[in-house]
């Protein structure tokens, strides 16, 4: 039995000794000898992209020029395909190189080498550098480090912007349970498709490729307040296994403190359907209730930030529907629709479907808001300028219906609207209506219609509606400022 156990053991080690070159190392990558590299001045442990005009500097991270058993240094570079790319290069103190080698003689190994002059040529992949600590002829450890080339290939990271469902003057305070968009601000080429990993301090919380949306995170606050840190790592792939992203992170108070940002409340008098657009289409009055949800035509809802406020982008390509409202039998009705937006171009923002033949279309042209009135033998329309300041614009929509009459008008407001009648004059067409639906986006008549239409007009903030006009909501501040200062609570619990 023990004869056994003797065989056994030494057939493993000459399979172990058989399957190696005679360039492999003594001691593995894990050993005593630690060698690294950098580029623009940072080791390539903590950024493994590499740049047309970048040089590597390999070096020891520790001195050895105590150690005589230590005489040279080769480092060379393959490509994905195990391929040795160019010459390798010996850092030497002694020894002469192989015609397959290029030597740079050094007089010591403990100072920065001079920088690997191969990457040049190199195609735009990744690749391994792989570093082999010399003695003589003797590889004493062998080292490895995959790093990714550029080239001239543009791919920066500027940082994290923060976007909230609102508009106030500090996006680095949030509200408890408060849904906000975080935004990954990368500079690329359109031949890359970077991938984006999100973490909640330590924990990973999202990962994907930029085209599928990655870029952008819906983020919902805890329960707790506090500081919370989120950080983004980037690569220009998604093979990014053995890589070191860029890396950037952004720190959020989370704030025990109510403050309103936006237009209205739950408890608004006559409200019927009202959305803020918190990282969902859910109306934020029965947040629970399916029925009362925007429904996307076709598609998942697109996300799209300015100005530290995030919405819903709509357009030709991305409608999203109200639910239907129906009318009760008083003989005269009135209802608004109160909402804040920001117009990306020019072409249809919502519409309003009466009757088969019955529209209301609210479109931009210009510095100009136009909203009409169709029907199957008539249209009229009502125009109010807007800022040329590009911003988000607060509006209302005004609409009744009396003796067989439909009548619309609408308002920009500003910061602030003073008190009394709206002064703008309604338009009329004729038409019998029972009931109505909202659309936000451009409605598409035809193929050659929809090809007019762009296919984002406006990223949509907030939308209310409701079933008479609420003076107390359109007199009063529309633009809510949100004023922070740290609680007790806020202040222990992020200690």
């Amino acid at each position: 039995m023990r004869n056994l156990i003797k065989f056994s053991l030494l057939a493993v080690a000459v399979a172990f000794f058989c399957g190696c070159d005679d360039m492999d190392s003594l001691i593995t990558s894990a050993g005593t000898y630690k060698v690294n590299a950098r580029v623009n001045g940072m080791p390539m442990d903590e950024c493994s992209f590499v740049g047309l005009t970048d040089r590597i500097y390999p070096y020891f991270e520790e001195n050895v020029s105590d150690d005589p058993d230590v005489t040279a240094l080769m480092v060379y570079i393959k490509n994905s395909n195990g391929e040795v790319i160019g010459k390798k290069v010996l850092y030497s103190l002694y020894e002469a190189a192989e015609e397959d080698e290029l030597l740079i003689q050094v007089k010591n190994l403990d100072t920065d080498l001079p920088f690997l002059p191969v990457q040049g040529s190199l195609p735009v992949g990744r690749y391994t550098m792989i570093s082999q600590v010399m003695s003589g002829k003797d590889i004493l450890q062998r080292n490895e480090k995959i790093f990714y080339y550029l080239g001239n290939t543009v791919f920066s990271y500027k940082g994290i912007n923060v976007h909230l469902p609102g508009i106030t003057d500090n996006n680095q305070v949030i509200l408890k349970e408060t849904v906000i968009m975080l935004e990954a601000k990368l500079d690329f080429e359109s031949r890359l498709d970077p991938y984006v990993i999100w973490y909640n301090g330590r924990k990973k919380i999202s990962e994907g490729k930029f085209s599928e949306g990655a870029g952008y995170l819906l983020w919902k606050a805890p329960e707790e307040s506090g500081f919370y840190t989120i950080r983004a790592e980037v690569y220009p792939i998604d093979n990014y296994i053995g890589l070191t992203g860029y890396q950037k992170e952004t720190s959020i108070l989370v704030s025990s403190k109510t403050t309103a940002m936006h237009l209205v409340t739950e408890n608004t008098a006559q409200l019927v359907n009202w959305y803020v657009f918190e990282g969902s289409l859910n109306d934020s009055k029965l947040i629970t209730s399916a029925d009362r949800s925007i429904k996307p035509a076709g598609k998942n809802p697109k996300w799209l930030s300015f100005d530290g406020t995030y919405g819903v982008a709509a357009g030709s390509e991305n409608v999203y529907t109200l639910p239907s409202s129906s009318l009760s039998g008083e003989e005269t009705q009135k209802w608004q629709m109160l909402f804040r937006f920001m117009p990306l171009g020019e072409g249809q923002l919502f519409f309003v479907q009466f009757e088969p033949d019955v529209f209301m279309y609210l479109s931009k042209t210009g510095l100009n808001l136009v909203l009409t009135l169709t029907s199957s033998d008539n249209s009229v329309s009502h125009v109010v300028s807007i800022p040329e300041k590009t911003s988000f614009i607060t509006a209302g929509v005004n609409f009744s219906f009396s003796s067989g009459l439909l009548s619309a008008r609408i308002n920009v407001l500003g910061e602030s609207v003073e008190q009394g009648e709206l002064a703008a004059e309604p338009v009329s067409i004729e038409a019998k209506v029972d009931k109505f639906q909202v659309s936000l986006g451009a409605k598409k008549e035809n193929d050659a219609e929809s090809a007019v239409q762009p296919a984002v007009t406006a990223i949509w903030d907030e939308f209310a509606l409701y079933n008479t006009v609420p003076l107390e909501v359109i007199k009063s501040e529309v633009k809510q400022k949100a004023v922070y200062e740290p609680s007790e609570a806020d202040i222990v619990s992020s200690n």
